[in-house]
């Protein structure tokens, strides 16, 4: 049998070696049209999730593998708007973890951009396009005694986001009424105004991953997300820029998927015939799957022997006197 320590100072050896972080994820695209959920189920189930975009790099590796298909038209990747995710601003607390909901009726509907929260003259919350009304709105402030709790601006009108910098800075934050005595003190500030709906501290999540990543990255077509019809709550890319559409529409979509490398390391040794002993085999690999691990090879990756056609392994090297 061949002696192991040789075997030890073979592998150890210096010799050229590639050792990448494997599996890289690149864009898979499947030519069949499926509507947005089936395509999850779809992506999640041969290979890892639909597609997410987190920076301009995933963003080209998606337009390459579009251009590589020579298919133009919009596909569905993992971008969706997080319809069941309404909390309030104080404290994030989640509206789930909460009793009292006084949503008017017919709300909170399906429209992409109805992400902020009015209470109106009757105490019932109306989501709207955050940045599209300048409302008056009311604070809550932490250090007032409990029956001044709520503050009323009714002479000035921000965006909803302006209100709760506003607020966040001169007080705590937007109002929250997790309480019928809360919608009381609310609806007291709304009266005070000529409006019928004011800002509070209500509002909700938007654009997220399929895979749960929060975006930091979305290149948006010119015009998108827009808010023309309800339901356009999930994300086509088109030339690498994205767009809202209705998720029950079918399209090609794009995966997020492993991509498996192949490479063949040759290696030559000096022995006698032992090495065609199976077991022999097994210990090499073994020996040889250590020192790649020792030098960085990813855990994900698989090493085998490579079998020759005629179903060997090795192979005696012919003598050129021979």
């Amino acid at each position: 049998m061949m002696n192991m320590f040789s075997l030890l100072c073979l592998i150890g050896f210096p010799f050229a070696l590639s050792i990448q972080n494997w599996p890289q994820v690149v864009p898979h695209l499947i030519m069949q049209a499926m509507t947005w959920p089936v395509a999850q189920n779809y992506c999640r189930t041969n290979h890892l999730d639909l597609y997410t975009i987190t920076d301009a790099s995933d963003q080209k590796k998606l337009i390459n593998a579009m251009n590589r298909q020579n298919y133009l038209l919009p596909v569905w990747t993992g971008l969706y708007n997080n319809l069941d995710s309404w909390y309030w601003s104080y404290n994030h607390l989640p509206l789930k973890n909460i009793t009292l909901r006084n949503f008017a009726s017919g709300y909170p509907d399906d429209y992409a951009l109805h992400v902020c929260g009015t209470i109106g003259l009757q105490g019932k919350w109306l989501p709207v396009d955050c940045n599209l009304y300048h409302l008056p709105f009311i604070c809550y402030d932490a250090g007032n005694s409990y029956a001044n709790r709520f503050v009323c601006y009714v002479q000035d009108t921000f965006n909803w986001f302006q209100a709760q910098t506003y607020c966040r800075t001169y007080h705590t934050d937007l109002a929250t009424t997790t309480t019928t005595d809360d919608l009381t003190l609310a609806v007291q500030c709304v009266q005070q105004t000529a409006w019928t709906g004011i800002w509070f501290g209500l509002t909700r999540e938007t654009w997220k991953w399929s895979d749960g990543n929060v975006p930091s990255y979305l290149p948006w077509a010119v015009n998108q997300p827009d808010d023309n019809y309800p339901f356009e709550n999930c994300g086509t890319a088109q030339n690498g820029l994205l767009a809202n559409t209705i998720c029950s529409g079918a399209n090609y979509f794009v995966c997020s998927a492993y991509l498996h490398r192949t490479q063949v390391l040759k290696l030559q040794v000096m022995s006698d015939v032992s090495v065609l002993d199976p077991a022999v085999q097994s210990t090499i690999l073994d020996l040889i799957i250590q020192k790649l691990q020792e030098n960085g090879m990813s855990v994900n990756t698989t090493v085998t022997w490579k079998v020759q056609p005629d179903g060997s392994i090795f192979y005696k090297k012919k003598n050129i006197n021979e």
